[in-house]
Order: C-alpha cells, then sequence, then structure tokens
C-alpha cells in the first residue's frame, strides 16, 4: 500500500466505523460507491469482528495479502479506529452494524 492510499484510510477511519455501524440495508447500496481500498478495509474489519485474529488469519480469510492487512491496520487506527491488539499481536476490531430497523421520519 503506498503512502497516499494509507492516509486517506487515516483520514477517513471515522467514516469506516459509521459505515459499519449502519444498517445492513444502507450498507448495501453505499457499499458499490466506495473505492477499491476502502472497500478492503471494512472486509478486513467485518472478518475480525468479535475475535483476536493475526494478519495472517486475517489475510487467509479476505484473500489480502498480510503485509497490506498490517499496513491497513496500521492506517486505521492511527486515524482513530477503535482496534484492539493482545499480547499476541492478534488484532481485533469492534463490533459494528446495528440490528434495529430505521424509520424514515416525514
Amino acid at each position: 500500500m503506498d503512502k497516499v492510499t494509507a492516509d486517506k484510510l487515516t483520514e477517513i477511519a471515522p467514516s469506516l466505523a459509521a459505515f459499519l455501524e449502519l444498517h445492513p440495508d444502507e450498507q448495501k447500496w453505499l457499499y458499490p460507491l466506495l473505492g477499491r481500498a476502502e472497500q478492503r478495509a471494512i472486509l478486513i474489519l467485518e472478518a475480525m469482528q468479535g475475535a483476536y485474529l493475526s494478519y495472517e488469519e486475517i489475510s487467509a480469510k479476505t484473500g489480502t495479502h498480510a503485509s497490506t492487512v498490517r499496513q491497513t491496520l496500521y492506517a486505521l487506527s492511527s486515524g482513530g479506529l477503535n482496534l484492539k491488539s493482545n499480547k499476541s499481536g492478534k488484532w481485533q476490531s469492534p463490533k459494528g452494524g446495528r440490528s434495529r430497523k430505521l424509520l424514515r421520519m416525514e
């Protein structure tokens, strides 16, 4: 990952966290509008929800190279995304997605 992409992911990390909290129906129509790096970051975050995983485990789940996973996680963490790392070096993302339906106010 080049520096421009890493800087962009660092800058938009809060927006990606907000994306993960959207209702799945909203995520469905917004996802294709995102760039490739943003889609990959979301895929990585979703793969690690609820479990501590190493870079290699995340890489195997997402089909992304382990060094790209590492660089993506560091960029998102630098951007303020609340990622947890345990003593063995495995990472976990906060749970995302809402289980409730949205109501449209008119």
